[in-house]
C-alpha cells in the first residue's frame, strides 16, 4: 500500500488509541471504553475525533501531492 493510505489510517487509529488511554488514565467518562460481565459501554467521541483526523490529513497529504505534480 502506498503512503497516503497508511499515514490517515496511523493517524485516526493513534489518536483514538490516545484518546481512550488519556480517559482511562484521567478517568473521564466521555473517553472511556468500559466492559464487564453484565455491561459494554464505548465512548464515541475518541472514534469520532479519530475519523475526522484521518479525514483532515488525508486532505493535506492529497493537497501536498498535488502541488508537487
Amino acid at each position: 500500500m502506498k503512503k497516503p493510505f497508511w499515514m490517515p489510517l496511523s493517524i485516526a487509529l493513534g489518536s483514538m488509541v490516545l484518546l481512550y488511554f488519556w480517559g482511562f488514565l484521567a478517568d473521564i467518562n466521555f473517553l472511556i471504553f468500559k466492559v464487564s460481565p453484565t455491561y459494554f459501554e464505548i465512548a464515541l467521541l475518541p472514534i469520532g475525533v479519530g475519523l475526522i483526523f484521518g479525514v483532515i490529513s488525508e486532505r493535506i497529504i492529497k493537497l501536498r501531492t498535488k502541488s508537487k505534480i
